[in-house]
């Protein structure tokens, strides 16, 4: 996908960056929605919102990735277990 470039200020830019690595490590995700939030975050824009502006429950705006899923008709639900 191609997204509008957004002009943002260098530090918050570096933020996103910041952030976009942290979700890479973190969040078990698939090639294609790898790609797809590196691109909207290399335009410019903030990877916790999304160009759909989906909404949680709550009235909270959902991260990139969620809406993703979301807008293709799919959402990921991960359970973690504890062994004991």
């Amino acid at each position: 996908m191609l997204y509008r470039k957004e002009l943002r200020d260098p530090v918050d830019h570096a933020v996103d960056l910041a952030t976009l690595h942290e979700m890479e490590e973190i969040l078990p995700m698939t090639a294609e929605e790898r790609k797809n939030l590196r691109a909207w975050v290399y335009s410019g824009h903030d990877p916790e919102k999304n160009p759909w502006h989906y909404m949680d429950s709550d009235a909270w705006e959902l991260n990139f990735l969620e809406a993703y899923r979301r807008y293709h008709g799919y959402h990921l639900r991960y359970q973690f277990v504890t062994i004991d």
